[in-house]
């Protein structure tokens, strides 16, 4: 699959490359990043007082593509394509042209969808219309973690022991869980068994800050989305969480415990 990902610096557009990454990641394709913070476009408010700062942000926001796509696309074929002419404008030509399976685009852009031979996708910008639990015996941790998720649109909720979390999925059912991997009496692995034998959909992520070999491996071996290790920086956290919620509405269920019952 060739897909075409628009890059302006936005927070909605640093979504737009994650959810690129993520599905090359699970295609097996290529992503270009159409993006401008190279280009020659900065030149024309040379002399103008507003130039060093507009030159400066160009740069960071093309240094925060960067490491976004080190983070998460390793591996994977990534080129990052500068454009001249204006982003929406250089869209709108890809689009018309139907070189490209799939462009993905910020909410700005969506208008091009109208004008294009190749499908598009629309990424959007809110994230607070679906549950995130956090769980974790500390609860000052999992409180200060649910704040700073909320401050990054996240809708979350906490529970500071295992038997507490899967009483809330029975009930809410969340679509992400953050699950602290050593927590006293229920630990996080008993509680990821049991999420996967009620609630297969629901993606689980591990959070760990004592990590030791083989924790990682028996994780996802019973279903965990995905392991992190403690203390997490926040916009890691959230890309994570993003493509765990990418995965859930995009895969059906499987029975995790079923395929690894068969392995034992």
């Amino acid at each position: 699959m060739r897909i075409l990902a628009a890059y302006d610096g936005t927070l909605n557009a640093k979504d737009v490359l994650r959810y690129g990454l993520y599905r090359i990641k699970t295609t097996g394709g290529e992503l270009k990043v159409l993006q401008m913070l190279d280009s020659d476009f900065v030149k024309d408010f040379e002399g103008f007082e507003i130039y060093d700062a507009l030159r400066s942000e160009a740069s960071r926001h093309l240094d925060d593509a960067r490491r976004v796509i080190a983070e998460s696309g390793k591996g994977q074929r990534v080129e990052l394509l500068s454009c001249e002419c204006g982003l929406e404008h250089e869209l709108i030509t890809y689009a018309q042209e139907g070189r490209f399976d799939l462009i993905l685009v910020p909410e700005k852009f969506a208008g091009i969808a109208r004008q294009s031979l190749s499908k598009v996708s629309v990424v959007p910008r809110d994230f607070s219309t679906f549950k995130v639990l956090l769980v974790d015996d500390e609860a000052a941790f999992a409180n200060a973690l649910s704040q700073r998720l909320t401050l990054k649109n996240f809708r979350t909720e906490v529970a500071t022991r295992g038997e507490q979390a899967l009483e809330f999925v029975g009930q809410e059912t969340p679509d992400i869980v953050l699950l602290d991997l050593r927590m006293p009496g229920m630990d996080g692995l008993d509680v990821l068994k049991n999420i996967k034998a009620s609630h297969p959909e629901v993606q689980v992520i591990i959070l760990s800050g004592q990590e030791t070999a083989g924790d990682r491996a028996e994780a996802i071996r019973y279903g965990a989305f995905d392991f992190v290790s403690k203390p997490a920086d926040i916009d890691l956290l959230a890309g994570k969480i993003k493509e765990a919620y990418w995965s859930k509405i995009e895969r059906p269920a499987v029975d995790f415990l079923s395929d690894t019952k068969e392995k034992e």
